[in-house]
């Protein structure tokens, strides 16, 4: 299996203190993913840094790692993230800086890499539409998993529906009051025979495949330290299982395991 993860790779950037750490969706899911997928599964990342500090902590974090990297460097910021942990771990997102993520475009060897994926996996969020929409452009014959990031601040069902026929698996991280948008959610999987997967945090994940709905607890850790990367290392695990034939509920339950193992440390 060819696994194509394109997006951001950069820096979460953690307040008040100033600590600065490997991060990014594209990122993290793909470190998951080269642990959690067969050994014999490639997996590739396609994305973009900058000409500074944080383009230095990218490289050095991803040169430890088995993945296929096609990053381009580009003169500029490299995409942050920034952060501040409430109270019981929970991460808030303060302000992200897209960088040189904003106006990427890819080159000719990272369009060929896409388009060879058998599994294709890929945020969207407000930052990066015109990325999104360059990389659904292009022709694949596999497997096309994406992460809808911000859809609980900026539920963009136009986006969703304008794209559905190209999109098989889609991920959404809500909270139990978004019970509109998983209603909204769950009547255009059983249109569209598609599999949508929720996370709700605590109150775990549920899937819905075609018209069958699937709940899935949450692992329960003795503390939560930071949330931040929970969604992606749930997407890994979930993934990982269900695309070597392993049916919604084991695959969620695989995703609900991996995901309490980086709540309960600092960093994603």
């Amino acid at each position: 299996m060819k696994v194509v993860c394109v997006g951001d790779c950069g820096v979460d950037h953690y307040l008040p203190s100033g600590e600065q750490r490997f991060g990014g969706i594209t990122a993290n899911f793909a470190r998951h993913a080269r642990k959690e997928f067969r050994a014999d599964d490639e997996i590739h990342i396609v994305s973009c840094i900058g000409d500074d500090d944080g383009a230095n902590l990218v490289r050095s974090s991803l040169a430890v790692t088995d993945i296929d990297c096609h990053i381009s460097t580009i003169p500029g910021a490299t995409p942050t993230q920034y952060i501040e942990l409430e109270a019981g771990g929970e991460r808030n997102f303060v302000r992200y800086d897209a960088g040189v993520l904003k106006n990427f475009v890819f080159g000719e060897k990272q369009r060929e890499i896409i388009a060879a994926s058998t599994l294709l996996v890929a945020p969207v969020y407000l930052q990066i539409l015109d990325l999104f929409s360059e990389l659904l452009s292009i022709e694949t014959s596999g497997l096309t998993a994406i992460d809808f990031a911000d859809f609980q601040l900026h539920p963009d069902f136009a986006l969703l529906e304008d794209n559905i026929d190209k999109v098989d698996i889609g991920f959404f991280g809500l909270s139990v009051d978004d019970a509109a948008a998983a209603e909204r959610i769950a009547s255009l999987a059983a249109r569209h025979d598609k599999l949508f997967v929720t996370t709700l945090g605590a109150n775990g994940s549920r899937a819905f495949h075609g018209v069958r709905q699937v709940q899935c607890d949450a692992v329960p850790v003795g503390e939560v330290v930071d949330t931040t990367g929970a969604g992606d290392a749930f997407a890994a695990g979930f993934l990982s299982r269900y695309c070597h034939g392993a049916d919604v509920d084991t695959s969620m339950q695989h995703g609900a395991q991996l995901a309490a193992t980086v709540i309960a440390k600092l960093g994603s």
